[in-house]
């Protein structure tokens, strides 16, 4: 029990300076993975929308997160001002003519906002503007070579883009074929203007051409098989984890109307504790339907309180008026107690008192009467 009485502060200190620690490591920690203490370069850009790119979209540089889109505004032009922010440790990748460019799945698994740094080794000063591929300053860079932007190599985006051609040759070799049909026909009736040979090779020419178009399409869609079937594959692994979090929120909505049940049944009970609050004869309604009696009582309690107050502060202004008169008596008492001791020291030190005072010796008291004496 002694060592404990003993050493008890310094346990509780020990303690509270490890909990102390413990919190500053703690802040320290969920401030380096916030970046609280690392500095952020803003710069600006526009696009032509705001589709794609709300508040807190990532910027990506060769699939690293560099900074994050902060704030967006629809300005006078009809064109979207964009705020971004670039992370400290990726300043030096932001030089002169650099590029974003907002790139979009073409079978819909989202977008993603692209940096390309400048071929220049000028860094770009902060607050400056970075156009965007959207914009004709941007799409002049590209065609200038003055920004690493690399070729795309999206083979779903390259088929379909061979696929419209195709298609528009499908077409014009369908209107000739009609054409030919028809310039046959009215040669067959006898009202052509033109030999029935050169109809009859017009059709074989199409023909031929309708055949190699066919096989032109075919291999474009064998091409293009395994790709689609890839991104299918992908979709079909995150349709899984989709699931799981719908099936997370449904046991948190369970959860929480469990909950309300629970709550929505004490409010029901009769003999809960809200029925008694609001019960007309209960404790709630006595104290509020008293004749101002408990206000009246807190007022004079409050008003004494602030007397007691104005007590308080007339005493500590008297006592701070009359602090330089006790330092001073302080003073002359500390003055006369050192002269005292000066003046015992010399009597001690006085060769005609070295022996000391002698002790008073008390007188008997004399008889009172003949009879109380000593013979």
């Amino acid at each position: 029990m002694k060592f404990r009485i003993k050493y008890a502060d310094q346990i509780v200190g020990l303690f509270v300076i490890l909990a102390g620690l413990l919190l500053v490591f703690i802040l320290i920690l969920a401030g380096g993975k916030q970046r609280w203490f690392s500095r952020d370069y803003r710069f600006t850009s526009q696009f032509n929308s705001g589709s794609g790119i709300p508040v807190g979209t990532p910027i990506l540089y060769k699939g690293f997160q560099i900074g994050r889109i902060e704030r967006i505004r629809l300005n006078q032009m009809n064109t979207v001002d964009v705020s971004l922010i670039i992370y400290q440790e990726y300043r030096d990748r932001v030089t002169e003519n650099s590029l974003l460019e907002l790139v979009t799945s073409p079978i819909g698994l989202g977008n993603q906002l692209l940096f390309y740094p400048g071929k220049s080794a000028q860094l770009l000063e902060e607050g400056s503007f970075i156009p965007s591929f959207d914009t004709p300053a941007g799409r002049t860079l590209v065609e200038a070579g003055l920004v690493e932007r690399p070729p795309k190599d999206d083979t779903i985006t390259r088929l379909l883009s061979n696929v419209n051609p195709l298609v528009e040759n499908i077409n014009a070799t369908v209107v000739a074929l009609e054409k030919t049909l028809t310039i046959l026909n009215s040669a067959l009736e006898g009202k052509g203007s033109g030999p029935l040979a050169q109809t009859v090779q017009e059709v074989a020419t199409s023909a031929g051409e309708i055949r190699v178009l066919t096989q032109n399409l075919s291999q474009t869609v064998q091409e293009a098989g395994p790709a689609i079937r890839s991104a299918l594959q992908e979709t079909g692994t995150r349709i899984p984890q989709v699931l799981s979090d719908i099936e997370k929120t449904t046991a948190s909505l369970a959860s929480i109307g469990k909950n309300l049940e629970a709550t929505s049944a004490a409010l029901r009970d009769p003999t809960g504790l809200v029925p008694k609050l609001l019960d007309p004869k209960g404790s709630l309604k006595t104290l509020l339907d008293d004749n101002n009696q408990l206000f009246n009582r807190i007022d004079n309690s409050l008003a004494q309180i602030e007397q007691a107050l104005t007590n308080l502060q007339g005493a500590t202004a008297i006592l701070a008026s009359q602090m330089p008169r006790i330092a001073a008596t302080i003073d002359d008492a500390r003055s006369a107690i050192v002269s005292a001791q000066d003046v015992l020291e010399g009597l001690k030190n006085n060769p005609l008192l070295r022996g000391g005072i002698p002790e008073r010796i008390d007188p008997k008291a004399a008889p009172t009467g003949l009879r109380n004496g000593d013979f």
